[in-house]
């Protein structure tokens, strides 16, 4: 896995690592906002960041959020519905989707 993946997990605090076949790195973030706030649009572009980062070192990103603080920030949750390729809310995780996405990748 490399010198990246050791810095990664040394500098930063991850929600879930799920190391796939002994060499796939899925990165996983989980939040909830139950308020409005500028907390939601800064973590937009960070995982978007993250993912582009994760992305260039052969790992995967998948962000799951929720929480009616999104209510307010339609365009910071469009932009990243854009820009991640594995964006959820926990319907669809209680739907199978995440542990679909987890077998394909």
């Amino acid at each position: 896995m490399g010198d990246f993946f050791q810095a990664f997990v040394k500098n930063r605090k991850a929600d879930f690592i799920i190391i796939k076949n002994g060499n796939k790195v899925v990165n996983i973030e989980v939040n909830f906002y139950s308020g409005t706030g500028s907390k939601p649009q800064e973590i937009v572009d960070s995982y978007i960041e993250r993912q582009n980062e994760l992305k260039e070192n052969g790992f995967e990103f998948i962000w799951i959020t929720d929480g009616i603080g999104w209510k307010g920030q339609k365009n910071q949750l469009h932009k990243g519905f854009e820009r991640v390729n594995y964006l959820l809310n926990l319907y669809f995780v209680r739907k199978g989707l995440l542990e679909e996405i987890l077998w394909r990748i």
